[in-house]
């Protein structure tokens, strides 16, 4: 019976294919948004925003999940340690750790796949080592200050970077359940209670933001500079992606292309993009198709008003570019830009829950419309002419594709590029 209890209040329901809503507003074939729809029913922002994101044309039907866990699926263990939150509350664990298991943590701490910045930034977390202003204090200053960021309470080290309630927004919209923090009162307690159970990458995931997190309050006290919540959590996805890319690929085994651009073999063309963003928000995307001999068939520039991540509107340019080769006929593709992220998350499965993985799954759906697709870092210098795209699309402030002639304005660009 308690199970049962348990299961209606821990259940939700997971929105897959949206077959009730979501599928509304998409075009009939189920691959991009009825444009009549939407601005019948939401305002220009909203619509805009809801064009930014690449329908799941794998999305499975809606289900329910349990949802504390990532998996979704309900184990007795999980159920156990939600059952049992109300109880734990009440502990008192104070700082009296079981010597071994705290150990354990510290061998596993230094062998995490992460930057050694964020592993020892971490490992200074739990000794309680960072200079806060109770920190400070202790050691013999006279600061007298409250929280630099919420001005409610003392700064000790865990409430500067997990309790501040100027920084919840961001564990609660984080990938993983981090609710425990809210029953210790110690990072090295609590990780070492708690993370015994935790996959690599939540830990991983942890010690970035408690990194961003200082790096936030260190802005806001020695430059008066406020950084966002909200964006938080990007920056972590961002550092985990950097990793993702950088475990999946074999560096070593790169070869470094030549620095100038080069024509594709027959039968492939060649599709170069690139993007820019833009200080007033959103960014411009440009890019050209070549074929072996050299020949343009094919280029487009344009803009976007979201997002302003430069990362994001370089995957966004890709996407652009395929469907502008699509378009033109083209079969076999080459796709080239000097994004490093971009290309070696195209390269990876892209399983994460972030909107890079998001948007390089729906690239890696579109490329299989080609007989043959590949994607290619180069360096920004072998991509002049869609820079040059992307940077004109800034002072035109137009949307164009051409694939019956070419620009006057890109044939000198074109011509000093080969």
């Amino acid at each position: 019976m308690v199970g049962r209890d348990l299961l209606k209040e821990r259940m939700r329901k997971s929105i897959g294919n949206g077959v009730e809503k979501v599928c509304d507003l998409m075009n009939a074939e189920g691959e991009g948004w009825n444009e009549e729809i939407l601005n019948a029913l939401f305002d220009a922002a909203t619509c805009q925003y809801i064009r930014c994101i690449p329908p799941n044309r794998e999305q499975e039907g809606d289900k329910w999940i349990w949802e504390n866990d990532m998996s979704g699926i309900y184990t007795v263990k999980s159920g156990y340690r939600s059952a049992m939150l109300e109880s734990w509350s009440q502990f008192d664990f104070g700082l009296d750790i079981d010597a071994e298991a705290t150990s354990r943590f510290w061998k596993r701490l230094w062998k995490l796949p992460i930057l050694s910045r964020y592993k020892l930034f971490l490992w200074r977390v739990c000794w309680g080592i960072i200079p806060t202003i109770e920190t400070l204090e202790n050691r013999g200053m006279s600061i007298n200050e409250p929280c630099i960021m919420c001005k409610g309470a003392p700064e000790d080290v865990f409430h500067a970077l997990v309790d501040c309630p100027e920084l919840q927004y961001m564990w609660v919209v984080a990938n993983y359940d981090y609710s425990s923090r809210l029953y210790h009162a110690s990072v090295l307690e609590r990780l070492v209670v708690e993370a015994g159970s935790w996959k690599d990458e939540q830990l991983c995931m942890l010690a970035i933001a408690l990194y961003w997190a200082w790096n936030r309050r260190n802005k806001k006290k020695f430059e008066n500079e406020v950084i966002r919540v909200e964006g938080l959590w990007a920056k972590v996805e961002r550092s985990m992606e950097e990793i993702q890319s950088a475990v999946l690929n074999d560096d070593l085994n790169r070869t470094m292309p030549s620095l100038t651009w080069e024509k594709p073999e027959y039968p492939c063309v060649k599709l170069n993009v690139d993007a820019a963003a833009s200080k007033e928000g959103g960014g411009t995307l440009g890019g050209v198709i070549r074929d072996a001999e050299g020949c343009c068939l094919g280029a487009f520039m344009g803009s976007v008003p979201c997002p302003n991540d430069p990362v994001i509107l370089e995957a966004m340019a890709v996407r652009k570019g395929l469907e502008v080769a699509l378009k033109a006929g083209c079969t076999h593709v080459l796709v080239e830009g000097d994004a490093l992220l971009v290309y070696e998350m195209l390269k990876t499965p892209c399983k994460q829950a972030s909107a890079l993985n998001s948007l390089c799954r729906d690239i890696l759906l579109f490329s299989s419309k080609f007989q043959f697709c590949n994607f290619q870092w180069i360096p920004r210098i072998c991509n002049l002419a869609a820079d040059f795209l992307s940077r004109k699309a800034k002072v035109d402030n137009r949307d164009l594709v051409w694939t019956d002639s070419v620009p006057l304005f890109l044939s000198e660009v074109l011509f000093n590029d080969q």
